[in-house]
């Protein structure tokens, strides 16, 4: 029990460590994902200008990002860029200047060349890497490599790792400390103690009061196999029987062996069972004395608390005054042991009981004003969104259905869709950073943005700019809503629309393709004033459709933590590409529930559909 007992401290040490360097990880990688996604978002502004500028001003475009990106105030965090031959043209840093990512590797002595796949826009991974070319010297760096076909260029983003090593051997370091300690007052009868030694016969940890420290390292040999076969062996010291048990502990390669003389554990099983045999013997006899006593002394009273017990349980209203608590008063009035003592505690009981119970019935009361107010909410917040097909449908040749499923009573997801004239139709798919009552509102005032600009602008892209100025005006809380703002032109099949970080749409052709429309036009709304949103553009041929969803969709999680996914989506829109709209969006949602069998929603779930169907 001993040896398990140490064994176990060196376990939970040792998982401790290694979940603090788990730990330590993830909060850098979800640093560097968070830095990388911003400035990302800053470099896919620059790439979008490309186009309504010479081709020849690439070149300041890309100097004024650099620029941009030296003067960022990063904290820790250092940020390079490769150009299309893979050379490092700038490091916040300078450390990396000049120097080629291929003369670069990561732990496992993979170029950072190869660490990150070229083929697709946006593609990323995470590397460990030392800027030094030798990866033992010098500071370990965790990085995160984006690339951009664009400009053919790599943009990277690393923050200093090397202290979590640090961190591990100063922890390493205090468990031997500790466990030597540890080892100098532990005692196994009375010659008996506890070492430590490692696969190399290394001997790692021993009390100070060890013995016969050259003699033992003969029998490391046997100890190692006996913790393998977690078995004891007997060795022998000074004409002595030593009985050795011993523990491997894998991490760190290191024996943890408990050595007591034979002899001494004999005695103390002998002492043991003559000392507690008389002390048994005594105890009984006075137990049956003592039982004698306490029966006739507590039977009666015990009679009268039972009696009690019982009808305070019955009792349908304990809140009530009409029990009768005089025979309990008596009872702690007669006796002064624990008889008076057991009578008080149960009339403080009932005291209490019907306090709680009072206390219970007001916070029941309360929880339910605050579920009625709730449902009551969702019941507005729905009652803002269009909750039947729109009447114009058919007139203008044109399939619409949308859904939203708030993950709370209400959430802050939304959706709309209006005429806004004879050939023009309106609709719009967005999603608010956060969850609840703020996100309901917020998305209330996103929504009222929406049809108050509408109703002045033609172009999704002005539109855009304009909720974003509304919506970044007095916002303490910093949320902010990714959105679609499409226009359908009924009578030519054009989609013209405005994507503000959100999801990527997906359109359905004739061909059978179910393919994602690339392209964002900015950042999210409310984030920060004055930012012009670039106009997408899309053209429906009759019978195809503009499938809008939000990231409640792709991001919904199974009970084993895995995510619905872009590919999954794009799969089942494929399996039912030539539904009508409402029967696409329902489709989509019972595989969305399917997928997640029986895990709760994390977040809020809107699709709209709409298929175009040809001039009226």
């Amino acid at each position: 029990n001993i040896l398990d007992s140490a064994f176990l401290n060196i376990q939970g040490v040792y998982r401790s460590l290694i979940s603090d360097r788990v730990a330590s990880i993830e909060v850098a990688k979800e640093r560097l994902k968070r830095e990388s996604d911003f400035v990302s978002s800053m470099l896919d502004l620059y790439i979008s200008d490309k186009g309504l500028i010479e081709d020849r001003d690439t070149e300041l475009l890309q100097e004024n990002f650099v620029n941009w990106l030296w003067n960022l105030d990063s904290g820790s965090t250092s940020f390079f860029v490769a150009d299309k031959m893979r050379d490092v043209i700038f490091d916040t840093e300078i450390s990396l200047v000049e120097r080629n990512l291929s003369d670069i590797s990561d732990i496992k002595g993979v170029p950072l060349t190869e660490a990150i796949n070229s083929t697709e826009y946006g593609s990323a991974r995470f590397v460990v890497f030392s800027p030094a070319d030798d990866q033992k010297a010098g500071d370990q760096r965790l990085g995160y490599l984006v690339f951009f076909p664009d400009w053919d260029w790599v943009f990277g983003a690393s923050v200093d790792i090397s202290y979590v090593e640090a961190v591990e051997e100063r922890r390493l370091d205090e468990l031997m400390n500790g466990l030597e300690r540890q080892f100098d007052q532990m005692r196994i009868a009375q010659t008996g103690f506890l070492f430590m030694f490692d696969n190399k016969d290394n001997i790692v940890v021993s009390p100070e009061t060890i013995f016969h420290a050259d003699v033992l390292s003969q029998y490391f040999p046997e100890l190692s196999a006996s913790a393998l076969n977690n078995e004891a062996i007997t060795i022998v010291l000074d004409g002595q029987n030593i009985i050795a048990y011993t523990r491997y502990f894998r991490p760190l390669n290191w024996y943890l062996s408990a050595l007591i003389p034979e002899a001494e554990l004999d005695m103390p099983a002998r002492n043991l069972v003559q000392s507690q045999s008389l002390i048994i013997g005594g105890i009984f006899f006075l137990g049956v004395l003592a039982a004698i006593f306490f029966v006739r002394h507590i039977s009666g009273p015990l009679g009268v608390l039972t009696g009690q017990a019982r009808k305070l349980a019955s009792t349908e209203d304990p809140t009530s005054d009409d029990f009768d608590v005089n025979p309990l008063e008596k009872l702690t009035a007669r006796y002064h042991d624990e008889v008076g003592a057991l009578a008080g505690s149960f009339i403080f009981m009932r005291k209490e009981l019907r306090k709680n119970v009072l206390k219970l019935l007001d916070a029941t009361a309360a929880k339910e004003r605050y579920e009625s107010e709730l449902n009551l909410a969702r019941e507005i917040q729905m009652s803002m969104l269009p909750q039947k097909l729109p009447s114009f449908t058919g007139k203008v040749g044109v399939d619409l259905f949308a859904y939203l499923e708030p993950a709370r009573e209400v959430g802050g997801d939304l959706y709309d869709y209006f005429m806004l004239d004879d050939d023009h139709l309106c609709f719009t798919v967005g999603d608010v950073s956060d969850k609840g009552m703020p996100a309901s509102l917020y998305m209330a005032i996103a929504r009222t943005l929406v049809q108050s600009h509408s109703a002045k602008e033609i172009s999704p892209s002005t539109i855009m700019t304009r909720v974003n100025n509304g919506l970044s005006k007095d916002n303490p809380k910093s949320m902010f809503v990714t959105m679609i703002i499409a226009i359908l032109n009924v009578k030519t099949g054009n989609v013209k629309y405005a994507n503000a970080g959100h999801n990527l749409p997906i359109v359905i052709k004739n061909s059978g393709d179910c393919l994602f429309v690339k392209g964002i036009s900015g950042p999210v709304a409310g984030a920060m004033e004055g930012i012009d949103y670039k106009e997408l553009s899309v053209d429906l041929e009759p019978g195809e459709g503009l499938f809008l969803y939000t990231d409640g969709v792709t991001e919904a999680m199974n009970v084993r933590q895995e995510l619905f996914s872009d590919e999954r989506l794009l799969e089942q829109a494929e399996k039912i590409k030539d539904k009508n709209a409402e029967n696409f969006v329902r489709d989509i949602g019972v595989d969305v529930v399917k997928f997640a069998d029986g895990a709760p929603q994390s977040d809020d779930i809107t699709m709209l559909m709409l298929r175009f169907n040809g001039p009226s």
